[in-house]
This record gives structure tokens, sequence and C-alpha cells, in this order.
């Protein structure tokens, strides 16, 4: 088996160009020209590999390596295509690459696994699109297949029925590609980290063993608006205040536990004016944690928080809703096999979970062994245009992800 850094650096480059920016980065969105063409470049690349290529009707690539049994379900690896707006050029693209890069290893070494291995480069993980991520894996879950296109609404302006027909996919899209997941044995996801745990350690690979859930609540802050000069500050009640008193008793919990992370990321302000105390604030509280009880856990501790801040504050606090996705724990097994091949190939690991969300946690709940392999990200750094990663590390993570599959494709 030969891993080619080389040709791993150049197809990354060349995936880089659809949609590259004057100014650096990349802005390749689902559906979108930049993506279209992106997808019939890799299209080729997977034909020279040896693989069978076809585009679901929602849009995932698929590239088939066959294997000597191909009527067994195949191990599955892969990533997403679509970036964020002005995103880096490794997020998504490098688990395709890595992914191709293993058979192309296995067809230079005239290698034909037991099982197929099948590298799928996913549409719309980012969320951009239709504000839903994972969502090209989602609809193969079966999860929108009571739904129309044209009530899906594109961000940018239309529907998902005018996205079928750009890129030439039928407007059954949702049910036609709802084929589920019993054809695939396991899927293991290279990605990059996207944290800085790898890179501050300065350890070459991360196998992660949970995707985390994120629990969010949505709240009220209702003071009284007043005349900012006429009312003494004993008068006030201010609603503005009171939220800054919430924000830091958020980051406080968090600070003082690593099981855990928590943001207030939204906050709108009413009447938002120069010269009036604050009436109101609508904020949100996100938790995320690789464990759902610890979740619950800490629910209970920002509920309590709520109450202990508006105590005699002459503000009231009132949650409209919340949002909650559960944690997702990855294959024992498949974590296991990764760990025992980077040993074996003398490559320093890290067992740790996955602070973002990956199309992985799709495959996992859904019940298909699944594995996961991180990248470092250069300063933990990722979305924006600086992300990176060194490419030795790169090469080491591929070496384990391919090993890990030529194991999983002989079972």
């Amino acid at each position: 088996m030969t891993i080619q850094l080389e040709r791993i650096e150049k197809t990354l480059a060349a995936l880089a160009a659809y949609g590259v920016l004057p100014e650096g980065g990349t802005t390749r969105l689902s559906y979108g020209p930049e993506y279209l063409a992106a997808q019939e470049f890799l299209r080729g690349e997977m034909t020279s590999a040896g693989m069978q290529v076809e585009l679901d009707p929602i849009g995932n690539l698929i590239g088939t390596y066959a294997g000597r049994e191909p009527g067994l379900p195949a191990v599955m690896s892969g990533s997403h295509l679509d970036t964020v707006p002005a995103g880096g050029n490794f997020d998504g693209a490098l688990g395709i690459v890595a992914a191709l890069e293993c058979a192309r290893s296995w067809q230079d070494e005239g290698y034909r696994p037991r099982r197929s291995l099948q590298v799928i480069a996913t549409i719309e993980e980012e969320g951009t699109a239709f504000g839903m991520a994972c969502f090209g894996v989602r609809v193969r879950s079966g999860e929108f297949k009571t739904q129309q296109p044209q009530e899906i609404t594109y961000l940018a302006g239309g529907t998902l029925a005018d996205c079928l027909q750009r890129a030439e996919l039928p407007q059954q899209a949702l049910q036609l590609a709802a084929t589920g997941f019993a054809d695939v044995a396991a899927f293991v996801e290279l990605h990059i980290e996207q944290g800085a745990e790898l890179d501050q350690q300065g350890v070459a690979c991360g196998i992660v063993e949970a995707i985390v859930g994120y629990d969010r609540l949505f709240v009220t802050l209702q003071g009284e608006a007043n005349h900012a000069g006429t009312t003494s500050m004993a008068r006030r009640r201010d609603a503005l205040a009171l939220a800054a008193s919430l924000v830091l008793g958020v980051k406080d919990l968090a600070e003082h536990d690593k099981r855990f992370v928590a943001t207030v990321g939204q906050l709108t302000v009413v009447p938002n004016v120069v010269n009036i105390v604050p009436g109101q604030v609508r904020l949100s509280i996100e938790t995320r944690s690789y464990n759902d009880a610890i979740l619950a856990e800490v629910r209970a501790q920002v509920l309590e928080l709520l109450r202990r801040v508006e105590a005699d504050s002459g503000v009231t606090i009132t949650q409209s809703h919340d949002f909650h996705v559960a944690a997702v724990p990855l294959t024992p097994g498949i974590a296991a096999i990764a760990e025992q091949v980077a040993a074996q190939c003398g490559v320093d690991c890290l067992r740790l979970p996955s602070w973002a969300g990956h199309d992985a946690q799709i495959f996992a709940a859904a019940g298909v062994p699944t594995g996961m392999i991180f990248v470092p990200s250069i300063g933990g750094i990722s979305h924006a245009r600086e992300e990176s990663s060194d490419y030795q590390a790169i090469g080491h993570a591929v070496r384990v992800l391919e090993q890990t599959l030529r194991t999983l494709a002989e079972a």
C-alpha cells in the first residue's frame, strides 16, 4: 500500500479552484455552478481510479470500487463537498480526497477487498443552502420523504425544486433518494478536527468516540423601557443589564466544567435605542456535550441560573422554546481498529469527542457501524480561508484510514 501525499495535495488544490475567491478561501455552495463543476471533476477522478460512479437523486456523488464479493454491503468513506461562504479548502474536501486516495492506492496495488469500497461526496452538509445541516445524508435516511421540494426554501432565493431542476435531478428526489443504509456495512469519515486539541498536544491523529449533542434554550428578559436620562438607576428595570449577568453566569458555568461548552450567541435588544433603557432582551443559550446525561445536568444548572439572576431584579425571564439534538456515540469496535492500526503504523493518536456535527452522526444514529478519524487543524482554525493542516499529519491519518477500511472491507 502506497499513499501518495503529492497526489492528495494536487487533488485538494484542484478542488479548491472550484469556487476560489480572489482574497483566498473558497465558496462552493450546494447546487451552485461551482459545486456542480466540482462534482464533475470528482466524477472523472473516481472513474480514473477504477470506480463505478453514480449520482443519487438528491445529489450525493458515490464512487464504488468493486470488491471480490460485490453483493455484500459495502464499506463507505468520504465527507462533504460543499463549503461555508468564504470557507477553507480542507473542511469536507479532505475526507473525500483521503477516501479516494485509499481507492487509488488499492488500484495501484492491484488489491480487491472482499467488500466493495464506496467513496461518497455528500451534498449540503454545512446547512448554508436550506438551514439544515447534513441535509443530503438526512434525505437518504428518509427524514424528508413526506415533503415536496417546493416546500423547502433555498436561502439564496427559490426552493429545493429550483435547485433540483438546475442540477438536472428528479423532482421526486426526496422520495427516490430515501434508500436508507442497509447496503452500508460501515462508514468511516476522515475530517479535520476544526478544534485545537490535537494541534496543541502535537498528536498526528484523532480517533473520535462520540459526536456532541446540543441543547438550546431561547429566553426573553422582560423589563421596562424608559428614558435613559430621567430614569434613576434605582428605578430601572434594565433587561440588558440582567442579560449581561446571565451571559457571564453561563460563561462561568462552562469554564469550571470541561465536559461541556456553552455559548450565548444570539442577542436581540428592544428597543435598541441609544437613549432608552432596554426594556426587552431575547437571547439564546446553547450547551454542547458528548453525553446526553451531561446535557441534562447542565440544563438544570442553567435553569437554576435563570431563576437566581431573575430574583429581585424587577425583570421577568420566560422561556419561549428550546431545541435538542442528542449526542451520538460512534462504534467502539471501529475506534479500536483505528487505534490498533495507528499503533502498528507508529502514529500517535488521541481519543476525543467531535465538538462539531458531521455526516457521520447521521450514519451512526441510523445504526450503521461508524467511525471518525481527525487530522489536526493548525491553530484550531476552520470555516475560514486560513484553515490548514500539515501534510505529514494528513499522510499519517490517511494511512490509518486505509488500514482501517481494509480491515472492515475484509470482514
